[in-house]
C-alpha cells in the first residue's frame, strides 16, 4: 500500500483547476486505496429488475472486482450476496439463472435466496447453522434500477437522493422497462480519466461529429460562441413553453454529495433541432415510454452517486455504468431500455446508435490520453472554462481523498 505520507504530499500538491499527477492514473497503490477506502463508499448500478423477471432469477456481477449473486426473492425483495460458499469458499453460481435455491456446485451445500443456509445435515455438531448464511452485500431497489455497495458502515443512505429522483424515473417508466441491448466497452485507462472526459463536452466538436450533429446543447458546452449560446438560450426557453403547455415536466435538481452523502443529479433540456428523439434523423425508435403522451423533444439526464448514469429520452433510456478494474483498465457498460410493451422485432440498432458510435469514440480518445499520461513528458495541464465540471470532480476527488488518508493517519484534514 503506498505510504501515507507520500500520498499526502501528492494530494497537497495539487493545483486548483489543473489535471492531476501521473501516478493518480498509473499506481496500483492508490488504486488499491480507491477501492479499499473510497469505492467501499459508492453505491453501483448493477442491474435492472428486468433482469430478475420472477421469484428465484439470479444473476451474477461484478462490483469493485467482487463477484457477488443478485437474486429475487419476491415481489419486491431483491438481495445480494456475496459469490462465495460458507463451507469451504467456493464459488456459488457461476452463471445466471432460476432456482428455488442457491446450491454450491460443490458438495452441494444450498441456501435459501434470503440466504439462510438450507441443507444442515452435514454440519458438524456445536456450530449454529444460522452463522453459515451467504454474506450480504448491501443492495437498494428504485423504480426497477438494483444498486448494491459493498458492505461498509461508512456507506451513504440513498434514500435522500432517490426520493428526489424518483419522479422523474417514474415519468420515464424506468420500472416497467425491459432491456433491448447491453454492450461493454473495455478502456484501457484509469477510471478518473473516463469520469473526467464524461463531465466535459469541449471535446464534443472534435471528437463526436454524430452526437454534435443531434445535440444542440453543444452550441454552449463544446464552444465559445456568444451568439450560439443567444440562440440556444431562446431554444430552451421556447422549449420549455411548449412542455409547460403540453402538462410535460422541467427538472433541475443537483447535489455534489461527499463522502457521507450520495452524489446526484437530474437535468432536463431539448434534444434541440426539432428532434424528438436522440437517433440518427431524431424520428421516433419505439414505443413512448412512463408518463410521456406524446414526444416532448426533450432528454432527461440522471446521475446515480459516481459512477452511474443514465439518458432518457422519450422513447428509450440508455444507463451507464463505469466499472473500475485495475489502476489502468476500466470497463464502460451501456444497457438500453425500452417499454415492456415495445415491439419484441424492434430494431435496436437506431436505439443504440448514438450512445454506441459516441462511446467507442470516447474509448480511443480516452485511451490516447492514458498513452500520453504514462509518457515520461506528461506534466499536469490546466482546464479551461469548457471543462469546469471536471475540474469540479477533479477537486472533490482530491478532497475526498486527502480526508481518508488523513482518517487513517489519524490526523486532521
Amino acid at each position: 500500500m503506498i505510504e501515507g505520507t507520500a500520498f499526502l504530499e501528492l494530494l497537497e500538491r495539487q493545483r486548483a483547476g489543473w489535471t492531476l499527477e501521473q501516478p493518480f492514473y498509473l499506481d496500483e497503490d492508490i488504486f488499491a486505496f480507491e477501492r479499499d477506502r473510497w469505492m467501499s463508499r459508492q453505491w453501483m448500478l448493477m442491474a435492472h429488475i428486468a433482469e430478475l423477471p420472477a421469484k428465484g432469477s439470479h444473476i451474477v456481477r461484478d462490483l469493485f472486482n467482487e463477484s457477488i449473486v443478485i437474486a429475487r426473492a419476491g415481489d419486491d425483495d431483491v438481495r445480494a450476496y456475496f459469490n462465495v460458499c460458507t463451507h469451504r469458499g467456493s464459488r456459488l453460481c457461476k452463471a445466471d439463472g432460476r432456482a428455488p435455491l442457491l446450491v454450491c456446485p460443490y458438495h452441494a451445500w444450498s441456501f435459501k435466496l434470503t440466504g439462510e443456509l438450507q441443507s444442515r445435515a452435514d454440519v458438524p455438531d456445536g456450530i449454529d447453522p444460522a452463522d453459515l448464511g451467504l454474506h450480504p452485500v448491501s443492495v437498494h431497489l428504485v423504480e426497477g434500477l438494483i444498486f448494491c455497495a459493498l458492505p461498509s458502515d461508512a456507506l451513504p443512505d440513498p434514500a435522500p437522493a432517490f426520493d428526489v429522483l424518483g419522479p422523474a424515473l417514474r415519468q420515464h417508466g424506468i420500472k416497467r422497462a425491459r432491456i433491448a441491448a447491453r454492450k461493454s466497452y473495455p478502456t484501457n485507462a484509469n477510471w478518473k480519466l473516463v469520469l473526467e472526459n464524461a463531465f466535459e463536452c469541449y471535446h464534443c466538436r472534435n471528437a463526436h461529429p454524430e452526437y454534435t450533429n443531434v445535440n444542440g446543447h453543444v452550441q454552449v458546452t463544446g464552444m465559445r460562441d456568444a451568439a450560439k449560446a443567444e440562440t440556444w438560450a431562446d431554444e430552451i426557453a421556447h422549449w420549455q413553453k411548449t412542455i409547460t403547455g403540453a402538462d410535460g415536466f422541467d427538472m433541475k435538481h443537483r447535489d455534489p454529495g461527499s463522502l457521507d452523502r450520495l452524489s446526484y443529479s437530474v437535468t432536463r433540456h431539448p434534444i434541440g433541432r426539432g428532434r424528438a428523439t436522440l437517433s440518427r434523423d431524431g424520428a421516433p425508435v419505439s414505443k413512448l415510454m412512463g408518463a410521456f403522451a406524446d414526444y416532448d423533444g426533450g432528454e432527461t439526464q440522471f446521475r446515480f452517486g459516481r459512477l452511474s448514469f443514465a439518458s432518457a429520452a422519450n422513447d428509450h433510456v440508455t444507463l451507464v455504468q463505469i466499472q473500475p478494474r485495475s489502476a489502468q483498465q476500466t470497463d464502460m457498460v451501456l444497457t438500453w431500455l425500452v417499454d415492456a410493451d415495445a415491439d419484441p422485432a424492434l430494431d435496436v440498432e437506431p436505439i443504440q446508435w448514438m450512445w454506441d458510435v459516441t462511446t467507442v469514440q470516447d474509448k480511443r480518445i480516452i485511451e490516447d490520453n492514458a498513452a500520453g499520461i504514462r509518457s515520461r513528458a506528461y506534466r499536469p495541464g490546466p482546464y479551461t472554462a469548457l471543462e469546469g465540471e471536471t475540474a469540479t470532480f477533479v477537486q472533490s476527488y482530491r478532497a475526498e481523498m486527502h480526508a481518508l488518508v488523513c482518517d487513517d493517519a489519524g490526523v486532521g484534514g
